[in-house]
This record gives C-alpha cells, structure tokens and sequence, in this order.
C-alpha cells in the first residue's frame, strides 16, 4: 500500500526543498502543488467554475468531485493538467464545462481507471500552499500524514514582495474571513493598508489558520524551515523517524551536494532538482543563508510596518512560536 504525505506550507516557506527531502525515502515521488491550477479566476466562494481556484474552503465530507479527483489524481503520484495556457487549458476548459451530472462520472472513471495503469509508488510526497481552508477534507478523504511546514514570516514576506506572491481574495472573502477567521479573534484588514501591510496581514492570517489546525491534530507534524535550514541533517532525520520513513543513501547525497532548491519562479530548476552546491559545506553555507534572507531584501521600513502588523496576530506570523517547536 503506498504511503502517503501531505506537506502544508505557506507560499514561499521552502516547500519544494522539504517535500523533495522527504521524497528522498525508499520509493519514494513527489507531486509539487496539484491543486495550485486557475488561480488566476475571481474566486466569488469556494471555488472558480473550473472547480479549484486558491484556498479552496470545504469542510470534511463535503461533495467536492472535481477537487477530490485531483487530489485522487496526485496521490497516485501523477500531477493533474495545468489549467494556465496551451491545449492542456482548452481542452480542460472544454471538460469542465460540461454538466456536472455528466463531467463527475467521467472524472472518477479516469481517476479509477489510471489507478490500474503503470506501477504505484510505495511513497506519494504531495505539496500544497492553497490547502490551508481544506486539509481537514483532504485528510478525511485520502489519509494521508500531514506536515505543516512554517518559516520566519520576513522571509516569506521579502519573496512576496520580490516576486508579487498574494493570497487572492482570502482577505474579502465572507467563507474564510467571517467564518473560519473571526472565530479564531483575526479580524479583516483594514482598507487603509498597504500592500506591505496587506502582505503581512495575508502571512499572519494564513499562519493563523495552519496554527489553529495544528492544534486540533497533534499527530500532525509541524516543521521549521529555518532549524532544517540550520541543521538540515540532524532536522529531517528527526522528521523521518517521527512519519516512519527509512532514511537513505539519496537523502545524504540530496543534503550534500544539492544544497537548496528553489523554485521556477525563482529561478530554479523547472524539474524541482536542486542544482550541485559544490560539497557539503558550499550546501550547508547554501542553506544558513536562508535563514536572515529577509536582511537583505526589506528596507527599514518595510520590516517596521511588517511587524506591526504581525503583531496583531497570536504567534506575529508564525504557526508556531519556533522555540516552541522541537524541530
């Protein structure tokens, strides 16, 4: 029976790096963000016509076919189309279109039907930013171990800045702000913000969330990008042991020669493989860079209205404050 593991993170926490190390066990794929397709589309409630659309919001049970034949979809290990250009989104335009009574059956006979095509992995490592309204349906589904991933808010907010990273609509929509936010004490932004502050209001609510879920799971594991960063070793050996998974020869050789991925958008590999650091102390010096990256890209002020708005949130952005958190 394959394993199966759901790796949560915020935009631009490092999630590419950690699901690649994990996937690193025996067996083991990775499935990078399946569910990160037609962003793009004005999301009115929980989804776009298409059916996905960012921070999906659905309880465990919900009637969700199309999302769970996507999620089916990539813990088989196989990445659904991307629904952004070309003749993939034509031809999924052309699908999606179709009436649900008749577009449902026929995206579970695919789903099924590929199941029993090529051999299964014994290891599915799936990665997802846009889950954090939905990973209480996703694992009722598909029973998957669930890691949180978190990273120091300035970080996450200097690449959001550089490369124009949002969160949507999150922040205007009555699903996730008056019904999922406001019982957790996080009220709306206000409209005089700016786009810094709206950045770190998005960081700070999102965290918030992943904080409230964490808590509700205390099986689920929480990580953080910046002890891996600092001890990488030492850190996913712990995380290994705590999901059952056998380290291997690939997982030394991924921490010493690979250094540190990144994403395409920032540059990295279009296949998710980390480019040779030069050895292992070029690929620890990789990664400790990380960690104050935030020094580098804010301005003064920038990081004042940043933490001032975080402050208005319990942990200032994190999920969890990371003294507390034994990675």
């Amino acid at each position: 029976m394959t394993a199966r593991v759901l790796l949560i993170s915020t935009p631009r926490s490092g999630s590419t790096w950690a699901m690649r190390m994990l996937a690193c066990a025996p067996g083991g794929v990775y499935v990078h963000e399946p569910d990160n397709v037609d962003t793009e589309g004005t999301v009115r409630d929980s989804s776009t016509r298409l059916g996905f659309g960012p921070y999906p919001v659905l309880e465990p049970g919900s009637s969700a076919p199309q999302y769970a034949a996507l999620w089916d979809l990539a813990f088989q290990g196989r990445r659904a189309l991307r629904l952004r250009r070309g003749v993939g989104r034509r031809v999924s335009r052309l699908a999606f279109r179709l009436p649900h009574r008749v577009r449902d059956p026929l995206l579970w006979a695919a789903t099924r039907a590929l199941r029993r095509v090529g051999p299964s992995a014994d290891l599915v490592v799936v990665s997802s930013v846009m889950a954090h309204f939905a990973a209480e349906w996703i694992e009722d589904r598909f029973r998957p171990r669930v890691v949180v991933l978190q990273r120091n808010p300035l970080n996450v907010a200097s690449s959001w800045l550089r490369l124009e990273v949002t969160a949507y609509d999150v922040h205007v929509r009555p699903a996730i702000v008056r019904d999922t936010l406001a019982p957790l004490g996080i009220a709306a932004p206000p409209q005089s913000l700016s786009r810094v502050g709206l950045i770190g209001w998005w960081i700070g609510a999102l965290a918030e969330q992943l904080r409230h879920l964490v808590d509700r799971h205390p099986d689920w594991l929480l990580l953080t990008h910046d002890m891996l960063c600092v001890d990488a070793q030492a850190g996913f050996r712990r995380a290994y042991g705590q999901l059952g998974l056998a380290w291997t020869a690939a997982g030394d050789r991924y921490l010493s020669e690979s250094g540190y991925v990144e994403s395409i958008a920032a540059g990295g590999s279009r296949e998710f493989i980390a480019p040779l650091a030069g050895g292992e102390a070029d690929a620890v010096a990789v990664r400790q860079r990380q960690v104050r990256a935030w020094e580098e890209r804010l301005t003064e002020e920038e990081v004042a209205e940043l933490r001032e708005v975080l402050a208005g949130f319990p942990n200032q952005g994190w999920v969890r404050a990371p003294q507390a958190d034994a990675t």
